[in-house]
């Protein structure tokens, strides 16, 4: 096996280089459980970080909100084909027929067609998950369900909605009885009343003058499901090995695990494919079932599964190029455990053209896009008052034969594409999983 200790020294090299503050890192071997940490929970208040701080983990809550959902259907209290109005009669969407037509099969693989990327509240009552469902009906319906994938946070408030209704309590509650407890993952949080007692990473945004601690929170309750756990190392790594097997019949059996990570949806860029919800890809031959999260650029995360190994690796960061630092963190598994080393193919790139410049809508931001496809994210004012951050400019490419698009300046692999309607149009910018609807 790999020396551990070249990890740590990459952990702890990187991490000061990217301005990270900490992070914790878990990984999982030849049935041996290893973690490593480096740096500070927080600037303000430096405490080191170990393999039981807690780290918001945001989206990778969504393969426990899916858990908890196939429990349900195993038990058959639910249908993973039925529609969504059987379970939540009145629910209503902008698009009458998409309402009617939407199941939960659409719902778990990101296939609702409905904008995906929607305003929180700022209510931490029992009532505030069905409040917002209520307004789901000013949705814009952007493809009809089953059509398209596209990343979609609110399909997964939905989600949690169903949860609440079928098992009859709230969602954090339903899912620390179905999954959290019967994994052990004692150390897994949904509020910050019970977080703020117990040692825990705040969130940072990177200045010229070095990362500064970001006074907010993240979530409100009605984003539970779709991000919302606060959860250690330790804990995640429990979670990696039920889902690798290393784990009885609760919350869900053998089959339902693997139903979970097969293919249920084909997508391009920049996965081969979506499960039930996880996202798939492949390295070197081997398979990847993974997800990750972002609390508003301030506190990101990955969770990569290679099933065929018995392998997990899971990193929590507590700034933006925490993003950059797991990727590092993953390849360098990847290739010194599992011998899956990334082989960088440059692709072949062709002049950008103007058919593709516009301004491109995905809800709580646009993309401008400009004649050379260097596309900036322009989030609304209002979410940059509330002191969310941005993301950097991108400068993109075309890849010859298609409309495909990657990253001008490391153009080894397809990150996105333009798709087109039936007139031939350029009508949606598909990057980082989501459709953007062209308005301009």
């Amino acid at each position: 096996m790999a020396d551990l200790n070249h990890l740590q020294s990459l952990l702890d090299n990187e991490a000061e280089s990217l301005h990270v503050p900490g992070a914790a890192v878990g990984v999982l071997f030849d049935g041996a459980e290893h973690v490593l940490t480096t740096g500070v929970t927080s600037v303000d208040a430096p405490a080191p970080v170990t393999g039981d701080t807690l780290f918001q983990i945001g989206s990778t809550t969504k393969t426990v909100t899916a858990t908890a959902i196939m429990h349900l259907v195993e038990r058959g209290r639910l249908d993973l084909d039925g529609r969504v109005r059987q379970y939540l009669p009145g629910f209503r969407l902008a698009d009458e027929q998409a309402a009617d037509r939407l199941t939960v099969r659409h719902l778990l693989t990101h296939t609702g067609g409905f904008l995906g990327d929607i305003d929180d509240g700022d209510s931490w009552d029992t009532s505030a998950l069905a409040a917002s469902i209520r307004t789901y009906d000013r949705l814009p319906q952007l493809f009809p369900p089953g059509a398209l994938a596209s990343y979609n946070n609110a399909g997964f408030r939905l989600l949690g909605r169903i949860i609440e209704v079928v098992y009859g309590e709230p969602y954090e509650s339903a899912v620390r009885r179905i999954v959290l407890e019967p994994l052990g993952m004692n150390d897994s949080f949904f509020f910050p009343w019970e977080v703020a007692t117990r040692p825990h990473a705040v969130g940072h945004a990177v200045r010229e003058e070095g990362p500064q601690v970001a006074h907010t929170w993240g979530l409100f309750r009605e984003g539970m499901a779709e991000g919302g756990l606060v959860s250690s190392v330790r804990d995640q790594l429990r979670y990696a090995a039920f889902h690798l097997g290393a784990g009885g019949e609760e919350p869900v059996g053998a089959a339902t695990r693997e139903l979970m990570q097969r293919q249920h949806v084909e997508v391009g860029v920049p996965w081969t494919g979506i499960g039930l919800p996880w996202l798939l890809e492949e390295q070197a031959g081997v398979r990847l079932v993974s997800h990750g999260g972002n609390i508003g650029n301030l506190q990101l995360s990955t969770f990569v599964l290679a099933p065929e190994h018995g392998f997990a690796v899971t990193t929590l960061t507590n700034s933006a190029p925490g993003k950059v630092l797991a990727k590092l963190v993953t390849d360098w598994c990847l290739e010194h455990l599992l011998d899956a080393k990334p082989q960088p193919v440059r692709l072949t790139l062709r002049d950008p053209a103007p058919e593709y410049a516009g301004s491109y809508d995905a809800g709580q931001w646009t993309f401008e896009v400009d004649k050379d496809l260097t596309a900036r994210f322009v989030l609304r004012p209002d979410l940059v008052a509330a002191g969310v951050e941005g993301m950097p400019d991108m400068s993109l490419a075309l890849v010859e034969g298609g409309d495909d698009v990657t990253i001008a300046t490391d153009p080894v692999r397809a990150v996105g594409r333009f798709l087109r309607d039936d007139a031939g149009d350029i009508a949606f910018l598909h990057l980082g999983g989501r459709a953007a609807r062209r308005i301009r």
